[in-house]
């Protein structure tokens, strides 16, 4: 009401303004001031205002984060142990045990846990697994930016790594020549090519010279990695105290391998170098860093490293089948092929066995004309080897389960060794049931109207004791069961057997088979069905 009113009055006096002349004017400006300062905003006298105070929780805008994610069609993304987040200065952001989820078609990602910032060289060598190859070359980068407040301006030492490179025989034009010639032309041709490129024929297509490849070649798994660490002073003052160390990072573990560069003093221009070989037992990325330290002129301690990463294929895909022959004899059957790029020569392949089991080698050809066995890339090799338990007892029980281990030795075709071992073979045992029963004496060929015998054995399958009683029922005319029906064989242990023999006499001729064997349990009252069991021919 009081802003309407001096709206009202401000519209009266700006009605009088016009009939008044310039000295009227000021002295109501003046008086209109005056009425002015002594308004009174706040106080005594004055109307309350409220002033509302929004309280902000991290509990609400977590909530409410969460809620906006959820019209994303977010999912929780599990297993996650770490995240590093690198950022363009060096530091990275690492999320320990976070929460992670993901909304693909809305290119969302959420991180929530507790975040720490670290430097890059702390995190070092253990986040290089993670990387693939177009983040290697910027962590690369990085890491050499942080480093470089170490090194020395002048740049004083360098290491080159060089892979000591595996040759091959040289490639000729090959120009097949008649010795028997009259004319002795293609003599005269011969002559002038090897005077040429100083071969000393030229009848066959491989030269007596080697070549080093051009190009970084293939690792494979069990070969051995060889290569020449070389330290070289490039300044113009002597440095002391040099050390090298030489680590290899693969996907599960970062290995030291051996250096003898330690205390060196190089001289200017001056090198030490050194030649380290590795027997490869991981495939997939390896990061060979080689760390140097070593002290300047003025005692200053000076520290740097180089990164230098190569992948480690499978030479070998190796595929097995087993078969279970009747006397708890194992069949291994395994097949061989060549995943290399390269061709290779087998110099041996043989299986290890367990401790539970013995070998036999079965193959077509001799032990020497398996050496030198030549495959081509992506050619197949199969091998046979049978098995044999050491405790016919226990043959059929469930804990012989591993076979044994298959150990394989190549060569390449200048010379260069692998050597590769898989991991303990497994195999699924029979599906027995509680009892087994085996053949144990039988003639192949038996007379008409004369009894004959059979013997059997029965083992215990199972984890507990049964009392076996055996039950004899005639369900073939051809063979007639003699014994007596409805013997006790008595309680077997577990894994432990029992033997028994059955007369039978044969009335009809041909090949008849043996059915009608029932193994009633006293225990758990169960009866175990044998038909079929064997063939025997009567004539």
């Amino acid at each position: 009401m009081a802003l309407r009113v001096d709206r009202v009055q401000f519209q009266k006096w700006n009605y009088e303004v016009a009939s008044m002349d310039r000295k009227a004017m000021v002295e109501k400006i003046k008086k209109l001031q005056a009425n002015a300062e002594n308004v009174q905003l706040g106080g005594k006298g004055t109307p309350r205002r409220k002033k509302k105070i929004v309280f902000k929780t991290a509990a609400a805008d977590d909530k409410k984060v969460q809620s906006n994610l959820k019209k994303l069609s977010v999912t929780n993304i599990p297993g996650i142990e770490e995240v590093n987040m690198i950022k363009d200065d060096g530091t990275v952001i690492h999320f320990n045990n976070p929460k992670v989820q993901a909304s693909v078609p809305a290119n969302t990602f959420s991180i929530t846990g507790a975040g720490e910032n670290k430097q890059i060289t702390d995190m070092l060598p253990g986040i290089l697994n993670q990387l693939g190859p177009e983040s290697l070359t910027h962590l690369k980068k990085l890491a050499n930016n942080v480093t470089s407040q170490f090194k020395p301006a002048s740049n004083d030492d360098d290491v080159p790594v060089m892979r000591l490179a595996r040759p091959k025989f040289s490639e000729i034009l090959s120009f097949p020549v008649d010795p028997v010639d009259p004319t002795g032309f293609p003599r005269k041709i011969e002559a002038a090519l090897c005077k040429r490129d100083g071969e000393k024929r030229h009848d066959v297509p491989i030269g007596e010279y080697l070549m080093a490849p051009q190009m970084f070649e293939n690792i494979y798994l069990g070969e051995t990695f060889t290569f020449y660490v070389n330290c070289v002073n490039e300044s113009d003052q002597k440095v002391t105290d040099v050390s090298v160390k030489c680590d290899l990072q693969t996907n599960s573990q970062r290995l030291t391998l051996p250096s003898n560069i330690h205390d060196a003093v190089l001289e200017a221009k001056m090198c030490s170098g050194q030649v380290i070989s590795h027997e490869i037992k991981e495939i997939g990325q390896h990061i060979l860093i080689c760390s140097v330290n070593y002290k300047t002129l003025s005692d200053e301690k000076m520290y740097f490293r180089k990164f230098f990463k190569f992948p480690v294929g499978k030479p070998f895909d190796v595929k097995t089948k087993f078969y279970n022959a009747e006397n708890s004899d194992v069949f291994l059957e395994a097949q061989i092929e060549n995943t290399a790029a390269v061709a290779m020569v087998l110099e041996r392949v043989e299986l290890e066995p367990s401790s539970s089991y013995s070998v036999a080698n079965i193959s077509s050809c001799d032990a020497d004309e398996l050496t030198g066995m030549h495959l081509k890339p992506r050619d197949i090799r199969q091998f046979l080897f049978r098995l044999t338990s050491n405790d016919s007892q226990n043959a059929v029980y469930k804990d012989l389960t591993n076979i044994g281990k298959l150990d394989m030795s190549w060569r390449t075709s200048m010379g260069e060794r692998g050597r590769l071992q898989t991991s303990p073979l497994q195999r699924i045992p029979p599906a027995h049931g509680d009892v087994r029963l085996s053949v144990e004496n039988l003639p192949a060929t038996v007379s008409v109207r004369k009894p004959f015998t059979l013997g059997c054995m029965l083992q215990n399958c199972c984890e507990r004791s049964l009392d076996l009683r055996l039950e004899l029922q005639n369900s073939s005319q051809s063979l007639v069961f003699c014994s007596v029906s409805g013997v006790s064989l008595g309680q077997v242990p577990p894994c432990g057997s029992v033997s028994f023999s059955v007369e039978i006499l044969p009335v009809s001729i041909g090949f008849q088979s043996i059915s009608g064997l029932r193994i009633v349990d006293s225990f758990s009252k169960r009866t175990y069905d044998h038909d079929d069991v064997a063939q025997v021919f009567v004539m």
